[in-house]
């Protein structure tokens, strides 16, 4: 598995801060990484530290035409690259709606640029239909954050029922690497959350939890990663840990 997405049906899971600080990891570990941002926020781009771009995602995907220069861009990290988004994205529908390769935009994009990189990761959208399905058929495996609470355990099943959808309408998904807890911050009702995951999940649960950590807020202010600006931070310490885990897992 090397192309990965960071994907759930919920918002406000930490989808891009896991991307984004599993990016800057895996480069500080000498893995050539590529993010490809398909939130029309474009989140990414801003915490890398991307300017305005050349050349949008959506012209990408709507034409299979890839310019490598314009659209494949460097970070601030000397193994990291991105491909950013921005709001056009959100036409992706309307744009390929005719096309009866809608459902694999991505996945074509995803082909002729793989062998570039070590290692691919797809940050997602909560919900917008297409986009998801075309995350899911590019991806060889995801990541699945969970913030503990009880509608982030109920995101959970959902994003697990999307996916298994998905292997029934077109008889492939991508592997489930780990569910990552997030937001845990060792009240009991956050513990209690954490044994009913892994109770129910059992070994698909990363061992690594990601802490509730105001470190993440502030280095989002800066625009750039809590691995970036505070290395030592329980957080940062924790993504470290994260990263070690997927490598095994993944064989890469």
């Amino acid at each position: 598995m090397k192309v990965i997405s960071i994907f759930s049906e919920k918002g406000g899971v930490g989808k891009t801060t896991i991307t984004t600080n599993l990016g800057v990891c895996l480069a500080k570990k000498d893995y050539k990484t590529l993010i490809i941002d398909m939130d029309p926020q474009g989140h990414v781009g801003k915490l890398l530290g991307i300017e305005p771009i050349k050349r949008r995602i959506l012209d990408v995907l709507k034409t299979g035409n890839i310019m490598q220069d314009e659209i494949i861009r460097k970070t601030r990290l000397e193994k990291l690259f991105i491909i950013p988004s921005d709001w056009s994205l959100a036409d992706f529908t309307v744009n390929v709606a005719r096309d009866p390769a809608r459902h694999l935009k991505l996945k074509i994009l995803v082909s002729k640029i793989k062998d570039m990189f070590d290692i691919i990761l797809i940050d997602s959208p909560p919900s917008l239909e297409l986009i998801t399905l075309n995350i899911l058929l590019a991806s060889e495996g995801v990541i699945i954050p969970v913030a503990l609470t009880y509608l982030g355990l109920v995101g959970a099943a959902s994003t697990l029922k999307i996916i298994s959808q998905t292997k029934k309408a077109f008889n492939y998904a991508p592997g489930i690497i780990a569910f990552v807890p997030n937001l845990y911050d060792e009240t009991p009702y956050t513990k209690e959350l954490l044994e009913k995951l892994r109770a129910k999940l059992g070994k698909f649960v990363s061992k690594t939890v990601i802490y509730k950590d105001p470190e993440i807020d502030k280095s989002q202010s800066y625009s750039t990663t809590v691995v970036e600006l505070s290395p030592e931070s329980k957080s940062a310490k924790a993504f470290e840990n994260l990263v070690d885990e997927i490598i095994l897992k993944i064989g890469i």
